[in-house]
C-alpha cells in the first residue's frame, strides 16, 4: 500500500524507500516536475510512512489513526501550506511571511504524537521574498525530528540558496498506462475508448489535463490550427486577421488554445525529425500532420514555437489579446 497509491514515479519512490530503509533521511526534500503528476500525493504518502504506527514492510498501513489523520490533514505533527490570495480580487496567490513564521514556531516543538514533524509546502515558488528569506533560516538550521517537503512545478523560479539546501527529487510526466488507469478509476463517468486515447495522448502525462473537459473542447480547434500553420503567409493576411479576431472574442481560454497550438507545433517538429508516431500528442492526426511537416523546415517550426511562447508570456501580463495574436501570426509569416 502507501507508495503503491502513487502511479508512476518509480525513481522518486525508490529514492525515498532507500532513505527509509537505511534510516538516512534528508531534513529537506524538493519535489520538482510538471504540475499534476503525483508530487503532492507522494509527499502525503511519505508523511504517512514516517509516522505510521502500524507500518508493514517499511510502508504506511493507511488505516491507523496516524495515517487517517494525515490523510485528513488534522495530525498535530503534519503541516500543509499552499499559496492563498491576500484578497478575493488579488491576481495571484502567494505564500506570505506570516504563514512561514507560524510554521517555524510549530516546528520548534518536539513531535506531539508521531516520530517526526512533517511540513509540506506546495508551490514553494510562490513564496514572497520576505517569506523565502525567513524560511532559509529553517533550512540552514532545521529543527530536530523534522522533515520538510517542498513542492514546485518551476524549479527555475527558486533561489539557488534554497535549492542547494534540499535534496532534489525529479518527477516525470506519467506514462500512458498510468493516465489510462486514472481515467478509469477517477472519471465521473465511463469514457469510450476513443475519448480515453484522445485524453491520454494529449494529457502530456498530467492528471489534471487528462481529466479536464478543456482537453476535448480545445481539440476541436486542431484541424483549424493545422490549416493555419499550413496556409499562413503575407499573401493571406485575411486569414491572419480573421483567426486572431475569432480567437480573441471566443469563449475558450486563450492560454488553453495556445497550449493546443504548441502541441501541434511540437508534433510537427517531431514528425519532421523522424520521431516515432507513438510519442505524438495528436497521434490520431498523423495523416494530417505529415504533409504539413514536409512543407516546413525545422527552423520554421522552432520559430513558430518561440512566437507562441512569447505570446503566452505577453498575455500573462494582460496584453491586448487580438493584438498579441496578430503579432504572433506575423511572426509565423516571417517564419513561413
Amino acid at each position: 500500500m502507501s507508495f503503491d497509491n502513487v502511479l508512476g514515479q518509480g525513481q522518486a519512490k525508490h529514492i525515498l524507500n532507500q532513505a527509509l530503509s537505511s534510516s538516512r533521511l534528508s531534513h529537506a526534500y524538493l519535489f520538482y516536475g510538471p504540475e499534476s503528476i503525483g508530487k503532492k500525493l507522494l509527499a502525503v504518502e511519505f508523511a504517512k510512512t514516517l509516522n505510521c504506527t502500524s507500518s508493514q514492510s517499511g510502508e504506511a498501513c493507511g488505516a491507523c489513526d496516524s495515517c487517517r489523520k494525515i490523510e485528513d490533514r488534522i495530525h498535530p505533527d503534519f503541516f500543509f501550506l499552499e499559496p492563498t490570495k491576500a484578497t478575493p480580487t488579488a491576481r495571484e496567490a502567494i505564500l506570505k511571511i506570516d504563514e512561514i513564521r507560524a510554521l517555524q514556531k510549530k516546528l520548534g516543538f518536539l513531535p506531539y504524537e508521531g516520530k517526526f514533524k512533517v511540513a509540506v509546502i506546495d508551490q514553494v515558488e510562490k513564496m514572497n521574498p520576505q517569506a523565502c528569506n525567513a524560511f532559509l533560516k529553517t533550512l540552514e538550521e532545521p529543527p530536530s525530528s523534522t522533515v520538510l517537503i517542498l513542492i514546485t512545478s518551476n524549479i527555475y523560479q527558486l533561489l539557488p540558496t534554497l535549492i542547494s539546501r534540499c535534496q532534489g527529487i525529479k518527477f516525470n510526466p506519467l506514462p500512458p498506462d498510468a493516465i489510462r488507469e486514472i481515467l478509469r478509476t477517477q472519471g465521473e463517468e465511463a469514457l469510450d475508448p476513443t475519448e480515453v486515447e484522445l485524453r491520454v495522448g494529449r494529457s502530456k502525462g498530467q492528471v489534471s489535463r487528462a481529466l479536464s473537459d478543456e482537453v476535448t473542447q480545445t481539440s476541436s480547434y486542431r484541424q483549424e490550427m493545422l490549416s493555419l500553420i499550413d496556409q499562413v503567409s503575407f499573401k493571406r493576411m485575411d486569414l491572419l486577421f480573421q483567426w486572431s479576431k475569432a480567437m480573441a472574442k471566443g469563449s475558450e481560454p486563450l492560454s488553453q488554445i495556445l497550449e493546443e497550438l504548441l502541441g501541434i507545433l511540437r508534433d510537427l517538429t517531431f514528425v519532421k525529425s523522424g520521431g516515432s508516431p507513438d510519442h505524438l500528442f495528436n497521434g490520431d492526426l498523423l495523416a494530417e500532420l505529415e504533409p504539413v511537416a514536409r512543407k516546413k523546415s525545422l527552423l520554421n517550426l522552432l520559430k513558430m514555437t518561440e512566437a507562441v511562447n512569447q505570446t503566452l508570456h505577453a498575455l500573462s501580463g494582460n496584453a491586448n489579446a487580438q493584438l498579441a495574436l496578430e503579432t504572433m501570426l506575423l511572426d509565423f509569416c516571417e517564419a513561413a
